[in-house]
């Protein structure tokens, strides 16, 4: 219920404890009672190893990456390569772990004998906070797409490079799509990626038909957080809940009976019995930054770079308007694009023109009935969608 295009969600992360320095800057935390490896790795400790590390970014955030091991693989020496997962807006690293061994992507993987890497962006859970700001400062919040793709993505899968000396595969999800594609179309990643997997793929949002995306969009809920200097969202909040129902009223949507369907289509493949269980760890706070970038690319009909104004793009980046990202610059050659007709974010005409937009090269996998959270959350996700990510990986 927590991949809203322009609102939701919740905030808190871990606090590093003891750790050990491996490369400047990477800390391979050892004790972290409240990190992703306890909270939901620990439980099936006899089937998996999971460590816990925290890498600084040139902006001083400390970003959470997890790795998961399948003890059936003591020596290492038949694991098929690291696989790193980036999860998707209003969300964690948690994600790809939430669900039981045999229906969590992180655990599928590691099963199969992947080295799996989870990645969690700045502000999430599992990371680690910043070196000197907090999350009752402006600047923590102070970022968008732009940042994900630029510093918190690279950052992330360079730490899994430098441990493992090894090309990786990667696999995103909503907004871990989107910031792939910004990011290898500057020409980044490409040097340490091995093949892409982009699930529910992002990159434009002018055709997302969700009600309260809809709503979102048109009360111009941006200009809003911009009015009230809102710099974070979370429905938790006595303020994040009545945006909420203001845009539930207007869409007409009883949103807190079936938040999910509101939000990103009628999923047809989540077990709503575990629908407490994933409301106890998501949704995750965003900065209301990156849900203005969204708002601003839905009106634009474009994938670019936050608008800052006429006067301060023209600072940041020469320009009046905000450079566009080039999808025409991405290697496709290792490239596969995977979404579902049901799926009300990653809508199936925004991805036809992404498709549109990439060089030819890539492989393009539809399921009909999916919707955007079946993706990761589905008790047929196995079969549905990763045993065919692993066979493209492994061609």
């Amino acid at each position: 219920m927590w991949k809203i295009v322009f609102v939701l969600l919740f905030t808190c992360w871990g606090l590093c404890s003891i750790g050990l320095s491996i490369n400047p800057g990477v800390i391979r935390v050892e004790e972290n009672p409240e990190g992703l490896c306890s909270t939901f790795v620990q439980p099936y400790y006899f089937k998996y190893d999971c460590h816990e590390y925290s890498s600084s970014t040139t902006d001083g955030f400390r970003l959470g990456v997890q790795r998961i091991k399948s003890r059936a693989f003591p020596s290492g020496s038949e694991l098929k390569g690291p696989v790193f997962l980036n999860h998707g807006i209003l969300s964690g690293g948690d994600t790809w772990v939430l669900n039981q061994p045999d229906e969590s992507p992180g655990f599928i993987l590691a099963d199969a004998g992947y080295d799996v890497w989870i990645g969690n962006a700045r502000t999430t859970r599992y990371s680690y906070g910043h070196e000197y700001l907090t999350e009752e400062d402006e600047a923590f919040w102070d970022w968008s797409l732009d940042e994900l793709a630029a510093i918190d993505l690279p950052n992330m899968m360079h730490l899994v490079n430098n441990i493992t000396n090894e090309r990786m595969y990667y696999i995103g999800f909503s907004q871990g799509t989107q910031a792939a594609l910004a990011a290898l179309s500057e020409g980044k990643l490409v040097d340490i990626v091995e093949k892409v997997a982009l699930l529910a793929p992002i990159a434009y949002v002018s055709h997302t038909y969700t009600p309260i995306g809809f709503a979102a969009a048109v009360l111009h809920l941006d200009k809003v957080f911009e009015a009230l200097r809102l710099h974070s969202f979370s429905t938790k909040t006595k303020t994040g809940q009545q945006y909420i129902d203001l845009i539930c009223k207007t869409a007409n949507l009883r949103c807190y009976g079936d938040l999910a369907s509101a939000f990103t289509g009628i999923n047809c493949c989540i077990n709503n019995s575990r629908m407490p269980f994933y409301s106890k760890y998501e949704t995750q706070a965003t900065s209301t930054k990156n849900l203005i970038h969204l708002a601003q690319l839905y009106r634009t009909k474009s994938f670019q770079k936050y608008d800052y104004g006429e006067a301060e793009n023209k600072r940041r980046y020469n320009f009046r308007y905000p450079p566009a990202y080039r999808l025409s610059k991405i290697p496709t050659q290792n490239l596969l694009l995977y979404n579902g007709a049901m799926d009300s974010l990653a809508n199936v005409v925004d991805v036809e023109r992404l498709k549109m937009e990439l060089f030819p090269g890539y492989r393009y996998m539809f399921k009909p009935t999916y919707a955007h959270l079946d993706f990761i959350l589905a008790y047929n996700c196995k079969q549905e969608v990763y045993d065919h990510v692993m066979a493209f990986f492994s061609e």
